[in-house]
């Protein structure tokens, strides 16, 4: 039987346990994590928590919702043994009726056959870093080599630490602003998220400098030797010559030849997956499914918003 729990009711050591030994494991769908970026969030969970499926809830003029937080990239079925079409459809029959707008996504290992949900297909890129570097490097785009080149001509340092303020600070400045999507507290989020990472050992971060002046920084969480680039910044200047494939150069190199999984945590937006796959990564799909059982005239007025 599956049933929703609140987040207040759920049994995190069951819950991370599950999440632990499926074959599918994110980091952001782990109790600790969910708990910072998602507070209020709830759960479907299949008997003695066999499989899970974490859900967002928010209500607006006592609309309920469900949807997807920032520095998540998707929910779906996490579940210890295989998952099949028939369990995600029993899973989302199992959603609360009061959620009359749903909208996230689902990680790539879910089926999904629904003519009730619209679905789109996004994109994440990755790369096995399970070969020695030598072979790594010669995926690199012949401009992913010459960026190198010019950060180590221009003198770039890297430094493999700098504190999670300073990240969030330098993206805030040098993209946050730009995308004008976050505001104070999802930058408090962020920065409570990096900081736990970092105390559960999770975290790794890497500063490139140009002399005394921080020109580029990016924050990588670890779980289940898989590594997701969370956030990065970088200037103008750090642009120009080349910082931030340094710092992929090296944290590529660092980690190289082992059984790691580098999730570029990726982007089907062209340019920025072109960034990406001149490293070598790889496409990964996954769906994004909505489903709008809005009353009518709320449909009516949130069009006349757009």
């Amino acid at each position: 039987m599956i049933i929703f729990i609140e987040q207040k009711d759920i049994n995190k050591k069951k819950w991370d346990a599950c999440i632990g030994n499926c074959s599918n494991p994110a980091i952001f769908v782990y109790s600790w994590y969910l708990d910072i970026v998602c507070k209020g969030w709830g759960a479907l969970v299949l008997a003695d928590y066999e499989a899970v499926f974490p859900l967002a809830p928010k209500s607006k003029y006592k609309i309920h919702y469900l949807y997807q937080p920032f520095f998540t990239r998707y929910f779906g079925v996490f579940s210890k043994s295989k998952i099949t079409t028939k369990l995600t459809t029993d899973f989302f029959k199992a959603i609360p009726e009061k959620y009359k707008y749903i909208e996230f996504c689902l990680q790539e290992e879910t089926p999904f056959l629904s003519e009730t949900f619209e679905c789109r297909e996004r994109k994440f890129q990755g790369l096995d870093l399970n070969q020695d570097f030598t072979t790594l490097q010669k995926q690199f785009s012949e401009n992913s080599k010459r960026n190198v080149k010019k950060a180590i001509k221009a003198g770039l340092k890297i430094r493999p630490d700098i504190s999670p303020d300073k990240i969030v600070n330098l993206f805030k400045i040098t993209k946050g602003n730009e995308l004008e999507i976050f505001n104070a507290d999802d930058y408090k989020i962020l920065i409570a998220l990096m900081r736990k990472c970092n105390d559960l050992n999770k975290g790794q971060s890497i500063a490139v400098y140009d002399g005394t002046e921080l020109c580029a920084a990016a924050f990588f969480m670890f779980n289940d030797n898989r590594f997701t680039f969370l956030k990065s910044g970088v200037t103008d200047e750090g642009k120009a010559k080349g910082a931030m494939h340094l710092l992929f150069d090296y944290f590529i190199k660092e980690n190289s030849g082992k059984k790691y999984y580098l999730d570029f945590g990726g982007s089907s937006v062209d340019n920025v997956a072109r960034f990406y796959k001149n490293f070598g990564a790889k496409d990964c799909v996954y769906l994004q499914v909505k489903r709008n059982n809005l009353p009518k005239l709320v449909q009516w007025v949130k069009s006349l918003k757009k």
